[in-house]
C-alpha cells in the first residue's frame, strides 16, 4: 500500500466570531504523525486544510456528508496514492457545547487509506453562543469571560512557495481571541524559520487571517498580510510584512492601513478609510493614503492623502470631502463592512 506522509491536518467550519468550538488533537494515521486543528459550530459545515510532508504544500477539503454523529469526506484528494484520493471519517464528535472540558479526550477516526486512528485532545476551547442551536446565551458568555489560554499555534491555509505560516493566539478574560504573533516555518524542512510578534489587537478568525501576494513589486508573490478579517470587505485593518532575501526573513513594510490596493506601475500603495453607512454606500466619506514603495529600504513611505464624498440623495457627484468631514472620519472608529 502506497502513504502519504502527513504532518498536519486541520478541520475548520468557518466562523466569523470567536464563540465556536477550537480543538488541537496530535497522534499517528498509519505510521505519519499528525495534528488535527479543528474549529466547529453544532452541523455538518467542516472544512479541511492539511500539509503535505514532503512538499509542505497545502490542500484543501469540504462539504462532508453527515450521517448520524460521523462526518464523511468524500474522494478528497491526495498525493501518491493508487486513485488520488481517500474518504476520512470523524466520528461521533463530541462538540461538548458551552463545558470548560468536554467528555472524551480522543477524536475517533478513518481513513479509507489508513484505517482507524485515534487522537489525543491537546487543547479545547468550546464557546457556542445562541445561533439558532438553542444554546443558552447566559451560559455561552460566562464561559467566553472566563476562559483565558496563551500562545495556541493555528496553521494558515495561504502559504508562499518557501514557507508556510501559523498564527500564535491568546486570549485574556472577557476578551476575544487574539492574534498575538506569526511563525514562519520553512517548506524545504519544517523549521521554524521566523516568530513576528503582533501586538495590534486583530482578532482571530480561523485559517484566512493571512494573505499571500508581491508587495514590493519585484515579481514574486513571497510577501504576505496579516488581516483582522476573513472576508474582502470595506475597513478591513491590515500590516504587511516584506520577505527580504538578502536577510532571509520577513521585516515589517511600514504598512498598515484599511482594504490596501496596490498599484504595481507606480509601486504604490492605496490604504482607504470608509465612513458611514458601508452596506448601502449611502453619504460616505473615503479617507485615502498614499504609500509609495522604497525598494532599496524594502520599506513604504507615506506620500499623500486625499478625502472625497460619495453621492447621495443630495448631493449627485463625487466631490472633495469638507474640512470637517475629513477631521470626523479620522476620528472615527470604524467597523469592518460586510461583503460588498
Amino acid at each position: 500500500m502506497k502513504t502519504i506522509k502527513y504532518i498536519m491536518m486541520m478541520v475548520f467550519l468557518i466562523p466569523q466570531v470567536t464563540k465556536a468550538i477550537y480543538r488541537v488533537y496530535s497522534g499517528n494515521m498509519g505510521d505519519n504523525k499528525v495534528e488535527f486543528y479543528l474549529v466547529a459550530t453544532p452541523d455538518s459545515d467542516f472544512h479541511v486544510i492539511f500539509i503535505e510532508d514532503k512538499t509542505k504544500k497545502i490542500e484543501y477539503m469540504g462539504g462532508p456528508k453527515k450521517i448520524k454523529n460521523d462526518y464523511y469526506f468524500e474522494n478528497y484528494t491526495t498525493i501518491d496514492t493508487v486513485n488520488n484520493n481517500d474518504t476520512l471519517i470523524i466520528k461521533n464528535f463530541d462538540f461538548g457545547l458551552n463545558q470548560v472540558n468536554s467528555e472524551s479526550n480522543e477524536l475517533f477516526g478513518y481513513s479509507q487509506i489508513f484505517g482507524d486512528f485515534v487522537l489525543k485532545k491537546e487543547f479545547e476551547y468550546n464557546v457556542v453562543t445562541e445561533n439558532g442551536y438553542g444554546i443558552n446565551q447566559v451560559e455561552s458568555k460566562k464561559l467566553f469571560d472566563n476562559i483565558e489560554f496563551k500562545n495556541v499555534e493555528f496553521l494558515q491555509r495561504s502559504s508562499t512557495k518557501d514557507f508556510y505560516f501559523k498564527v500564535i493566539l491568546s486570549k485574556k478574560k472577557k476578551e476575544d481571541i487574539k492574534i498575538t504573533g506569526i511563525n514562519v516555518y520553512s517548506k524545504k524542512n519544517g523549521e521554524l524559520l521566523q516568530t513576528i510578534r503582533n501586538s495590534k489587537g486583530y482578532i482571530f478568525h480561523t485559517f484566512q487571517a493571512i494573505r499571500i501576494g508581491d508587495f514590493d513589486f519585484d515579481g514574486n508573490e513571497n510577501d504576505f498580510s496579516l488581516n483582522n478579517s476573513e472576508s474582502y470587505a470595506v475597513n478591513v485593518p491590515q500590516i504587511y510584512y516584506i520577505y527580504d532575501d538578502s536577510q532571509n526573513k520577513y521585516i515589517e513594510a511600514n504598512l498598515e492601513g484599511y482594504s490596501i490596493q496596490f498599484d504595481s506601475e507606480n509601486k504604490i500603495a492605496t490604504s482607504t478609510k470608509t465612513c458611514g453607512d458601508v452596506v448601502i454606500y449611502s453619504s460616505n466619506v473615503l479617507l485615502k493614503k498614499l504609500y509609495y514603495f522604497n525598494n532599496k529600504e524594502k520599506k513604504y513611505t507615506y506620500i499623500d492623502k486625499y478625502c472625497a464624498a460619495i453621492p447621495d440623495g443630495v448631493n449627485y457627484y463625487l466631490r472633495q470631502c469638507t474640512k470637517k468631514e475629513r477631521l470626523d472620519c479620522e476620528k472615527a472608529v470604524v467597523e469592518v463592512g460586510d461583503e460588498p
